[in-house]
């Protein structure tokens, strides 16, 4: 199945999905999007999904996706989300010690994977802490009181992380960025910018990819280097002055330590059991 749309104006449409958060501002707020290019803002599980089922051509997927899928796709070159420590967005909020969590729930937000995959490998390998993970259907604001009740913890990611740091709703917090970065020494890869593989492709549409990947690298340097102008034109739920602090510690390259870090953490996944093989990076060619 082609993942090319026909579009009656244009010949073709090139659907690429990012994730709906503060955290690909950067790389999106200068982005200039040609008429064939159509951008689809989504939570990470739903971009998951449409790159399987082929409504995407493209999207910053979530690294355990890829993990799991790889031979289905290609990576873009040097794209990623990721952080070297302290990440802010992806916490778990946590009542009393890490410690005290074993054997207790806690409730996991509908909208990660590969979150939930960091947060048992901290846990049960790191910390030998054996909780009960009840993946919920809507986020903590939305839970009614009792279900809320029933829970000793609760793992957010992306803006939700972010606004409930203002108001907990536990006494700890606990980066997941941050305690793997103290375990491993490596930095941890969210998400990557992936393809997929298409033999069909014209040499039309690759070379109309390439193009966007490279105003892409563009709207990158302009967005990491103005950050506090980017956020100053910006609509934001989160106040500027965190929402800065947040970006700042955010790294949107995907290097060749950010390479071994990724393959560090799927040799986690795969002692888990969560996949099969390490993944072979295999990059698309501009």
């Amino acid at each position: 199945m082609s993942v090319i749309k026909e579009s009656a104006n244009l010949g073709f449409s090139i659907k690429i999905g990012f994730p709906k958060y503060l955290n690909t501002l950067p790389l999106l707020h200068y982005l200039e999007i040609s008429p064939e290019i159509e951008l689809r803002l989504k939570p990470p599980k739903e971009i998951n999904r449409a790159l399987e089922s082929g409504t995407l051509v493209a999207g910053l997927a979530s690294s355990l996706f890829y993990a799991k899928n790889y031979r289905d796709y290609l990576i873009i070159p040097d794209i990623s989300i990721s952080a070297v420590g302290k990440v802010k967005s992806v916490i778990l909020f946590h009542e009393g010690p890490l410690s005290t969590l074993h054997k207790k729930i806690i409730g996991i937000t509908p909208e990660t994977e590969t979150s939930l995959a960091l947060l048992r490998i901290i846990l049960e390998d790191f910390y030998n802490i054996k909780p009960q993970y009840e993946i919920l259907e809507e986020g903590w604001a939305n839970l009614s009181g009792s279900k809320k009740e029933t829970l000793k913890g609760y793992l957010a990611i992306g803006d939700e992380a972010l606004l409930l740091q203002k108001k907990r709703p536990f006494d700890q917090a606990t980066d997941l960025a941050e305690i793997w970065l103290k375990k491993t020494n490596l930095p941890f890869i969210f998400a990557l910018l992936i393809l997929r593989r298409e033999r069909s492709y014209s040499p039309e549409i690759r070379e109309k990819l390439k193009a966007f990947i490279l105003r892409l690298y563009q709207a990158r340097a302009k967005g990491v280097s103005t950050l506090k102008i980017l956020l100053k034109n910006s609509s934001l739920q989160i106040e500027p002055k965190q929402a800065l602090s947040y970006l700042q510690h955010l790294e949107y390259d995907f290097s060749g330590l950010k390479q071994r870090a990724f393959l560090k953490f799927c040799s986690f996944l795969q002692k888990r059991g969560i996949i099969s093989k390490l993944p072979k990076l295999q990059f698309f060619d501009l």
